[in-house]
């Protein structure tokens, strides 16, 4: 018997484009959270009547502009920000990005997100320094498809996995590209 161990692993990749130029880029070893890890637990149980625990998967990325340790304690972003003019906190995966990044084996999984010149409404000069990762089972009830997403309930969405770094400033021609890389 091994005494290997194996954990699962999470990094983030920001790249930063200002005008369709790349001008930084940002990579990093996020958390994954106890709302994540709960979930994991979860996703992969039965219950006593033979159902799964949990049928959400995740689809969401959020950004705030505040900073917190990253601690497995996370249960949500400091600051959310909204990213579109409707009021939306969280902003859907875009799953035809969806990779598995292990030649022949799907032990890995790339999420990507990509926020355009148009995201983040409102005068001045937004920051960008924390994000989060989302099922999109409702927070309580973890019913698929019910998260909600608007940014009028953002205090009350855990992340599954958060990340922080240096601020990011989004103006009119920034436009941003995160990859979620999730290793198993």
């Amino acid at each position: 018997m091994s005494n290997e161990t194996v954990l699962e692993v999470c990094n983030v990749f920001i790249k930063v484009f200002d005008h369709g130029e790349l001008v930084r880029t940002e990579l990093g070893h996020n958390v994954w959270t106890n709302t994540g890890r709960e979930y994991s637990c979860l996703l992969k149980s039965y219950n006593t009547d033979g159902n799964p625990y949990r049928t959400d998967r995740i689809r969401y990325v959020g950004l705030g502009n505040g900073t917190q340790i990253e601690s497995v304690s996370v249960n949500k972003l400091v600051s959310p920000i909204a990213y579109s003019q409707g009021g939306d906190y969280l902003k859907p995966i875009n799953h035809n990005l969806t990779t598995f990044p292990d030649s022949g084996l799907r032990t890995a999984i790339r999420y990507t997100s990509r926020f355009g010149t148009s995201t983040f409404p409102g005068a001045g000069t937004t920051y960008i320094s924390e994000c989060g990762l989302f099922t999109d089972g409702h927070a309580v009830s973890f019913t698929q498809g019910g998260r909600e997403t608007s940014i009028a309930v953002a205090d009350e969405q855990s992340p599954v996995a958060y990340h922080t770094f240096d601020p990011i400033p989004k103006t009119s021609g920034i436009e941003l590209e995160i990859t979620w890389e999730l290793r198993h």
